[in-house]
């Protein structure tokens, strides 16, 4: 599981029993939230954003003058969270179903 941001594609040619999931993504739900030229996908797919990028229109939408730098505030952190879900932004759905399953390689 990859969290990195932006994810950089993995070549797995010499190692095909690895699978490579870019997880540091939110998907947007919203039908009236990032269409058109503002779903800049930036090396990922349509309708996903990376989370900083998400605070940042929050933010920006909030009129709040702050960043996502710095200590962490767990309640800031919560807040924050259910004020993405409100918009729109969900955690993204990873697909396992493409894992092979060790034990019986």
């Amino acid at each position: 599981l990859d969290y990195t941001v932006p994810f950089i594609p993995i070549d797995r040619k010499m190692f095909p029993e690895i699978q490579h999931i870019p997880i540091g993504l939110l998907q947007v739900t919203s039908k009236a939230f990032l269409r058109g030229h503002f779903d800049i996908c930036m090396s990922h797919d349509q309708n996903h954003i990376y989370p900083c990028h998400a605070g940042c229109i929050i933010n920006a939408s909030e009129g709040r003058e702050t960043d996502e730098t710095g200590d962490i505030d767990v309640v800031e952190m919560e807040r924050m969270w259910k004020k993405a879900l409100s918009y729109g932004f969900q955690n993204r759905f990873i697909d396992y179903s493409g894992v092979k399953d060790k034990k019986k390689m």
